[in-house]
């Protein structure tokens, strides 16, 4: 691949995940202040808001032809949020169903130490593919030094239960929040905490590596090679 084609690559991957945010995150947030501001209802807003990641889920289905376990997921417990809130009259079970995703993937990061790679190890290879980084930091490499090297499964072993156990706090902090709190206040610090939590366990992370050297041997064996 040349490289504007692979300069239009790396800018419609871009494109498509700040969409994917915008649909995500802000699109629900900011509709709900929307539409409490028109007076609607707490239900009736909850659930409006969160109309277009449910159509977009369902457009990617449709595009890609197949729906994967986690958007399954996401629509039945949307589905039965949404018909406990209307049947209950309470929209805290919509405002917890945040809680429920993050839960979902906090496990699903566990049970990946269950298997050959465990998730960290195979998201941080892929991102640094889709960022164009893997040459720098040896990705191809990895699969010999998971088999070889012990301290190096080590690390992407405790990595991944660092993201597995920060998401279950998340997600208790989530289903506290929405059975306590205002439920006007709860989408807007529910935002923000997607924020904090990324952050921190990208910062926590990022010493963990530092700490054991995972990234420095990486560099330096690019480094060697490049000579």
């Amino acid at each position: 691949m040349s490289e504007p084609a692979e300069n239009a690559a790396d800018r419609g991957a871009r494109r498509r995940e700040i969409g994917s945010v915008l649909i995500d995150l802000v699109v629900p947030v900011a509709g709900f202040y929307v539409l409490r501001a028109a007076g609607a209802g707490v239900v009736a807003s909850l659930v409006l808001s969160s109309a277009p990641t449910t159509l977009f889920l369902v457009y990617q289905a449709i595009r890609r032809r197949r729906l994967d376990a986690l958007a399954v997921f996401v629509l039945v417990i949307m589905a039965a949020s949404v018909g406990a809130s209307f049947v209950t009259g309470s929209p805290r079970f919509l405002l917890a169903k945040d809680g429920w995703f993050t839960a979902a993937i906090g496990i699903a990061f566990l049970t990946t130490l269950l298997r050959a790679r465990p998730l960290a190890f195979t998201l941080s290879r892929a991102l640094l593919t889709r960022t164009g980084m893997a040459a720098r930091f040896q990705t191809g490499s990895w699969d010999h030094r998971w088999a070889t090297i012990p301290w190096f499964r080590r690390v992407w072993r405790t990595a991944t239960v660092l993201w597995g156990a920060g998401l279950l706090l998340d997600a208790a902090a989530r289903v506290i929040m929405s059975y306590t709190l205002p439920v006007d206040t709860v989408p807007a610090l529910g935002g923000a905490l997607w924020a904090v939590t990324f952050l921190a366990l990208q910062v926590i992370q990022h010493f963990y590596f530092t700490r054991k050297g995972l990234w420095n041997s990486l560099l330096s064996t690019a480094n060697s090679a490049a000579r």
